[in-house]
């Protein structure tokens, strides 16, 4: 469950009553036994569990929702006879389900609405390098994060942070705003419209199975790289990490370390027991991380290492 979850479920149930829960998420599958029970501790090591096993503990109906299947989910909202529905980075969602709940529905935002709007603003906010954003609720309607605005404040944007720094850093702040929210729904306020905002910037979903596909690497200036790849948080294993050992470890993405340039594209070399990654701009260092669910799978990697040196 994501810090966004798990925060704003605590400012709702503190105060009113939960009728169920939905996700986005795919109902879980089966498999081996023993791999279940490693990713269930290894999800609550992290504190991350899903939604639904957070639903289940507590007795509540989770709805998997996706996009096919509107008109169920909007007769679940009915049935569990809903006054509101809250969402957070959630999928574009039609009117028969925004309109099913008694009061309607509400969306957390995660930029200062109107600037940003979009399913990926949180992407788009560190590409142009802002230092200030902020979260939004507002009422939801047929158009994309442009409903009237219920509450607003601004955040300040530390540089260099991941997705996941920012998403525990909003969700704090978003948990705080929710009350009044909620409060003003329940009095019957439509909110403010959203102000006029000449250049604001649209922030869709980038469109690329990675980020690394996102990157423009001939023409962004190295701090613009670092400045996503640090959002990533993470470099994926599977891209370019020399075989062997390497491939054991996760590689957390630090600082700019040289302005050396490099390939037009991107390429990862060794140094020491670190990576760099070399740009045309410059280098970026890699640093190695453990990381409990890649062990698990090393003595099957560790086995094909040694069938290749035969």
């Amino acid at each position: 469950m994501t810090p966004c979850a798990n925060g704003l479920l605590r400012s709702v149930v503190s105060a009113h009553r939960l009728v169920g829960v939905a996700t986005d998420d795919p109902p879980p599958t089966g498999g081996r036994r023993a791999t279940r029970y490693l990713r269930a501790g290894w999800q609550r090591l992290r504190a991350d569990r899903p939604l639904a096993d957070w639903a289940a503990g507590r007795g509540l109906p989770c709805f998997h929702y996706h996009a096919g299947d509107a008109q169920g989910f909007a007769a679940w909202l009915r049935r569990l006879d809903a006054d509101l529905l809250i969402t957070c980075k959630a999928p574009l969602l039609p009117e028969t389900v925004f309109d099913a709940p008694r009061l309607g529905a509400i969306n957390i935002h995660y930029s200062l609405l109107p600037n940003y709007r979009g399913g990926s603003p949180l992407l788009w906010q560190v590409v142009h390098a802002e230092s200030e954003g902020g979260v939004t609720i507002h009422r939801i309607d047929a158009g994309i994060d442009t409903g009237p605005l219920l509450v607003q404040r601004a955040v300040p944007l530390p540089a260099g942070a991941s997705s996941r720094e920012l998403d525990r850093l909003l969700a704090g702040v978003a948990a705080q705003l929710l009350p009044e929210a909620i409060d003003k729904v329940a009095r019957g306020e439509r909110g403010r419209p959203p102000p006029p905002m000449p250049g604001a910037v649209f922030a869709p979903n980038p469109g690329h199975p990675s980020l690394l596909a996102f990157i423009d690497w001939r023409r962004w200036p190295l701090e613009r790289i670092w400045r996503v790849l640090r959002f990533m948080e993470y470099w994926p294993v599977t891209q370019g990490v020399p075989a062997g050992w390497r491939r054991l470890l996760r590689w957390r993405v630090g600082g700019i370390v040289s302005s050396r340039p490099g390939p037009d594209d991107w390429r990862l070399r060794p140094a020491g027991l670190r990576l760099r990654l070399e740009t045309r701009r410059g280098e970026i260092e890699l640093i190695p991380r453990l990381h409990l669910p890649t062990l698990v799978r090393a003595p099957g990697l560790l086995v094909a290492h040694l069938h290749r040196l035969e």
